[in-house]
């Protein structure tokens, strides 16, 4: 079921999962072991990822805004007042096209002020294949032209090769319409990230460690190879980092 969100006189729209259990984790990776499962409340979840405009129009109307920012994110702000800076943020792309090089802490103020949260693992996984127990979206094959990097084993950045968020093909997309769960680029999500998370007994709604070093990242980048970008594999990365491969989207809580 899709929804249009209205928030800060912007339309923002979301697919609404249900509340239900899914499979977590493949078993295919020490940090995804075991595959287990897990119970999660309804949640909305943006079916893009946030835009070059959406996120200037935020630095704009709300980057100066002090209840945006957690106090980590606040003293992250006073030694960044710029971020990694507009000419970065495009990457010479077309407005169109995901945000990128925004560090975790900008992604989570720009939920808030959206209404908003990153969204857990939990939740982003869950959203990402939808009810199915397969690597990607359609399936398992690697034999996609999806918004990855195919052609061997290291990927370059010469330039920032993602497409706009909203462009991707029907077969590409899950079953709620969300574009880009796989490749374009790395996803935040609100967890720390712990190798052995998975192994510790989860309750409904789990969020993770409460503390680490890494936040996770989820869902690869145009610039990694496929088996990077399946809905499972889980990449730590620190909430300072600014990279061209990373954006991110949004969740919020049901009406």
């Amino acid at each position: 079921m899709l929804w249009i969100l209205l928030h800060n006189t912007w339309a923002q729209q979301t697919a609404l999962i249900p509340a239900g259990s899914f499979l977590r984790g493949s078993g295919r990776s020490p940090d995804d072991s075991p595959q287990h499962s897990v119970q999660l409340s309804a949640f909305q979840i943006d079916l893009y990822e946030v835009s070059i405009a959406e996120f200037e129009l935020f630095v704009q109307q709300g980057w100066t805004e002090d209840k945006n920012w957690s106090p980590e994110g606040l003293r992250w702000r006073k030694r960044n007042p710029q971020g990694a800076g507009k000419s970065n943020r495009a990457a010479s792309r077309s407005n169109n096209h995901p945000v990128v090089a925004v560090s975790w802490f900008e992604a989570e103020a720009y939920c808030r002020f959206k209404g908003g949260s990153l969204p857990t693992e939990a939740q982003w996984e869950r959203a990402a294949c939808a009810k199915k127990e397969s690597r990607f979206p359609w399936g398992e094959s690697e034999d996609v032209q999806a918004a990855w990097y195919s052609g061997g084993k290291y990927g370059h950045l010469q330039s920032v090769l993602t497409k706009p968020s909203k462009q991707a093909p029907p077969e590409q997309k899950t079953v709620n319409g969300l574009a880009h769960t796989v490749g374009n680029v790395w996803e935040w999500t609100a967890d720390w990230y712990h190798r052995e998370s998975y192994q510790q007994k989860e309750t409904p709604n789990p969020k993770g460690p409460s503390s680490g070093t890494w936040k996770t990242l989820r869902g690869g980048s145009f610039m990694n190879l496929p088996s990077y970008c399946s809905c499972t594999h889980r990449e730590p990365a620190r909430p300072d980092r600014s990279s061209f491969t990373i954006g991110f989207r949004c969740v919020y809580s049901t009406p």
